[in-house]
């Protein structure tokens, strides 16, 4: 068993309940979306065509195989159209920007935060506008108001509850994020719903 909190939420009125409604699928209007390149083709085409805005991608994988390197890449290149953030939980910002170095995808729009408070993470995500963010590892960030352990069933769902609600953001500050997820012994992914 594992203890989770849950806040009641405001605002729910029959109101809002109108303003919300289903709506036919046909009826809906869309908007093009422009996606942007990741600078590696493949991802591109795993992603359908490239990095869309507002979208919230969890690359999992066994340890060791390169995810952080991976996305590391990928920030370094949306670096070049805007100003990317890069969290790690896992490691320090010299740590970070060795790997940068090794690279060679040092530059002035790649900003590092070396955290795992989501209140932290959060606040930075928010305090501008960012081209794309990444945050490594999803399992290392953690809620302090939650009594359980970073990585946690209750810690991992309402850490990528928040970090989804800013992915999707207001329509003109919508930031991709990307998630690293550590795989299990079992091969499996840890929870995130």
């Amino acid at each position: 068993m594992q203890e989770e909190i849950i806040t009641k939420g405001t605002g729910s009125s029959a109101t809002s309940a109108k303003e919300n409604q289903p709506t036919p699928l046909n009826r809906i209007e869309t908007e093009t979306v422009s996606r942007f390149d990741s600078g590696l083709p493949e991802v591109d085409r795993v992603l359908g065509g490239g990095i869309v805005p507002g979208s919230f991608v969890l690359l999992g994988g066994d340890p060791g195989i390169g995810k952080s390197t991976l996305l590391l890449q990928i920030a370094a290149f949306a670096s070049l159209q805007g100003p990317v953030l890069y969290v790690t939980a896992e490691e320090s910002q010299a740590q970070t920007r060795l790997r940068a170095a090794r690279l060679q995808t040092v530059g002035d729009n790649l900003f590092v935060l070396a955290e795992g408070d989501i209140h932290q993470i959060v606040a930075a995500l928010t305090s501008r506008v960012w081209r794309l963010a990444v945050v490594d590892s999803l399992q290392t960030v953690y809620n302090p108001e939650l009594e359980s352990a970073p990585g946690s069933v209750g810690q991992v769902r309402d850490v990528a509850a928040r970090l989804m609600r800013v992915a999707k953001g207001q329509p003109d500050q919508s930031c991709p994020i990307f998630l690293v997820g550590h795989v299990t012994k079992e091969g499996s992914l840890r929870p995130v719903a």
